[in-house]
């Protein structure tokens, strides 16, 4: 077992050294922007241009869904989507709902910017890039959500830690993360949550989402309970 495992490392890095040595290209990969007229995809590989802002755009043009002001209800709404390699955009995902008035809302907007984009290019080739744009619902100025999503937050960990009910402590961090999505120490609670309530598949979705947003706060979580196929393969060879 011991061998296997050396010469398998081993292997790896002497093919480390003579892939470093061979003369690599370097590889230069530019996201897709928004430049707020049809026909931006001219603009490929063009840096000197000014950039209308989309968070200006998409605020003049954003209704707030009456059901959901008459029902207090605020929060952000997080959407993905693909910029094309002609700057046409596809593929919306909601990544976090408040309401599907406002998924609706969010996604009939960014709509009517397909074709605006500056597209993505790898290596000065416009390729087809996914993008995330979110966007805040709030009824008045003075809407604290931070405050609010605290407040879920202790009520979360109360039900999860004290009252040992991970199920109703969900509902909490529900509701916290529809007020702040990207809130780690959030969704690290749920995660753990979920994961309580035997909902692995949620669990991992949720650290997945922290390290997506560039944390290390759910390594040892993904590391220990969600299983990495190619990290399991590679122990069952070794096994063998």
């Amino acid at each position: 077992m011991k061998t296997k495992l050396f010469l398998l490392f081993a292997g790896l890095f002497l093919s480390t050294v003579a892939f470093s040595q061979e003369n690599i290209e370097e590889v230069r990969v530019s996201p897709p922007e928004f430049a707020g007229f049809k026909g931006a995809v001219i603009l490929v590989n063009d840096a000197n241009v000014e950039l209308q802002s989309l968070n200006d755009y998409v605020a003049t043009r954003l209704v707030y869904p009456e059901d959901d002001a008459q029902s207090f209800r605020e929060g952000k709404e997080v959407i993905q989507f693909t910029v094309q390699p002609d700057g046409t955009l596809s593929d919306f995902v909601v990544i976090n709902s408040v309401s599907s008035a406002m998924d609706d809302e969010v996604i009939r907007v960014l709509q009517t910017t397909s074709g605006m984009w500056k597209p993505g290019c790898n290596n000065k080739e416009a390729v087809a890039m996914d993008k995330e744009f979110s966007v805040t619902f709030k009824l008045t100025e003075s809407s604290n959500l931070q405050t609010q999503a605290t407040h879920y937050f202790i009520k979360g960990n109360k039900q999860l830690l004290l009252k040992r009910n991970p199920q109703r402590a969900i509902r909490h961090f529900d509701r916290g993360i529809v007020l702040l999505p990207n809130e780690k120490c959030l969704l690290l609670a749920r995660g753990l949550s979920r994961y309580e309530v035997g909902d692995k598949e949620g669990a991992c979705r949720d650290w997945n989402r922290i390290k997506a947003l560039g944390g290390f706060e759910s390594d040892d979580l993904l590391d220990n309970y969600c299983e990495m196929s190619g990290y399991a393969d590679m122990l069952k060879t070794v096994k063998e």
